[in-house]
């Protein structure tokens, strides 16, 4: 099996600002032969009470916004597969990894290369994979209500409840079992640092890096 070419997109509804609506355009014109599938939030909550009932209440218990929308995309993952990216992440190469079963980049790594933490704006996934499941079924055993969020992007509580702590911490578990069954590119390839200037852009798309997270960070200055 093989990942199926599918994009996912969610936002609030369907007025999206400049940056997401370029960023949109990318994706969709660097990827002609897949299926283009948007979320507003209407979307989100009906596909859950619709395809996951058994999950909706507990979905609906999370506090915030941006916690559903973090959810939501493993949902996806879990049931269709395809590539998830946030709206403010701008490809540059066309993604071919597809021989994977997941793939989720590296957003942080130590000294030596190796992995510290995983992103979660940008993963690929064959549906149906196991350690989707693993990270949904944390709404059964997790209390989210508690945690809190600062607005301050440096704080950890910020990505710690369903974002990207969240999904390396849960990766670090599945690996121990399950060692070769994510594909973890390294950081330059999907995080690289960011800076500004068209020959910067020019080089990373030389270099063979398929996109960079804008961070935006509308979810914040929203207070979703």
């Amino acid at each position: 099996m093989s990942i199926p070419k599918i994009i996912h997109h969610t936002y609030k509804d369907s007025n999206l600002p400049k940056e997401y609506l370029k960023c949109k355009n990318k994706m969709i014109k660097l990827h002609p032969d897949f299926d283009y599938r948007f979320y507003t939030d209407n979307d989100i909550d009906l596909l859950i009470k619709t395809d996951f009932p058994e999950y909706y209440i507990k979905f609906n218990e999370l506090p915030r916004m941006i916690m559903k929308i973090d959810i939501f995309r493993y949902f996806l993952m879990y049931k269709y597969g395809g590539i998830y990216a946030d709206m403010d992440y701008l490809m540059l190469n066309t993604f071919d990894l597809l021989n994977h079963n997941v793939v989720l980049p590296c957003n942080r790594e130590n000294t030596n290369k190796l992995p510290m933490r995983l992103g979660n704006c940008f993963f690929a996934s064959i549906p149906g994979h196991p350690f989707w499941k693993t990270l949904i079924d944390t709404l059964f055993t997790m209390d989210r209500t508690k945690i809190e969020y600062s607005l301050d992007a440096n704080i950890d509580e910020n990505i710690s409840g369903t974002g990207p702590g969240f999904v390396s911490e849960m990766w670090k578990q599945y690996i121990a079992t399950n060692i070769n069954d994510i594909h973890v590119p390294r950081r330059e390839l999907f995080h690289p640092v960011i800076k500004s200037g068209v020959k910067y852009i020019d080089q990373l798309k030389t270099n063979g890096t398929y996109g960079i997270h804008l961070c935006t960070g509308l979810w914040r200055n929203n207070k979703l």
